[in-house]
């Protein structure tokens, strides 16, 4: 069982990003239903941040702009979102794990009912380590599945088909009415979570494991200062990834979401997050990570590389065809 955490900076971040992306899906579900009901609810317009939920499609256009040159104009906020978390990942961890991502929010959330309710259980060694490997090996098919396999004209296809075009409604669709699987999928994910702290944080997100990587490769790190540490192991019963800090004199490996849980919980001062040999404070590492992806968002806004430009037409054709629409 992990102790009840009060309610940090940290939280409050999560807490705004949660609200935030839950606004925009509904935003989303409005601007749907005004073409599914052919005009007769009020237009609003498409929320661009949605496509934070569209790795796969931003990985597809960054080979497309690699190896074919050109910009995909069809959800252009993808890319850009996806490079402005990657180059938060390599900077300051998987800071966009610990401190926006709303699936991880919901994870801790989770996590804490079943503390609450009887405790959370501890995954044994043989168990963890192999588990732990298995977001990379799903992280790798979709790295070779786009990078290696889709040929350069194939990228550039995908992203201009109909189903790209309507891919983000289609995925409101998926969460709307799932279907038995996917129910059956998320009863069992919701089990494990309330048993095992961040199930699908620690052992499935292959989101996840790139930034790890990418941070794995980066100047930060969580570094503990031996003289100061008494080893009363409370950095490690705080850790949501489950890392033994304790036993660690720099925190560097691809696991650690840069949520300075440790460093807060330590009574001693031992611990502290370092960014490029300096000191970062828990208000310092925040601000850096929300200014890099709304920065990048205004950047990307003012040069022209956010709004979709699929045209209100080319929606009031496809998105109520979508269900006939396959890639």
């Amino acid at each position: 069982m992990f102790e009840m955490v009060r309610v940090s900076l940290r939280h409050w971040v999560q807490a705004f990003f949660l609200a935030l992306t839950l606004y925009g899906w509904y935003r989303l579900y409005l601007f749907v239903r005004h073409f599914d009901t052919g005009g007769a609810t009020p237009y609003v317009p498409r929320p661009e941040s949605v496509d934070a939920f569209l790795p796969i499609g931003a990985l597809v256009a960054l080979k497309n702009l690699v190896v074919n040159g050109a910009v995909d104009t069809t959800h252009p906020a993808a890319l850009v979102l996806f490079l402005a978390i990657a180059g938060s990942a390599f900077l300051l961890r998987r800071g966009f794990c610990g401190w926006v991502c709303p699936v991880g929010a919901v994870s801790e959330g989770v996590s804490r009912v079943g503390a609450a309710l009887g405790g959370n259980l501890s995954m044994p060694p043989w168990a963890d380590r192999p588990l732990r490997v298995v977001k990379y090996l799903i992280l790798a098919f979709f790295l070779k599945l786009v990078l290696l396999d889709m040929p350069a004209a194939a990228a550039r296809e995908f992203l201009q088909s109909p189903y790209y075009k309507v891919v983000d409604a289609k995925l409101l669709d998926f969460w709307l009415s799932p279907g038995q699987l996917t129910l059956s999928f998320l009863l069992i994910l919701l089990l494990l979570t309330l048993a095992f702290r961040n199930f699908w944080c620690r052992y499935l997100c292959p989101y996840g494991a790139l930034l790890g990587v990418l941070a794995s490769l980066g100047p930060s790190e969580v570094r503990r200062d031996t003289s100061k540490c008494t080893t009363c192991r409370r950095c490690s019963k705080v850790c949501p990834s489950g890392l033994q800090v304790h036993r660690k004199q720099r925190v560097r490996t691809p696991e650690c979401m840069g949520c300075m849980s440790c460093v807060s919980a330590c009574p001693q001062g031992a611990l502290e997050m370092r960014v490029a040999g300096r000191r970062a404070s828990e208000s310092a590492l925040a601000g850096l990570i929300v200014g890099i992806l709304f920065a990048s968002a205004i950047a990307a806004r003012l040069g022209g590389y956010w709004e979709s430009g699929v045209t209100y037409m080319e929606n009031a054709y496809y998105i109520p065809l979508r269900a006939f629409i396959s890639h």
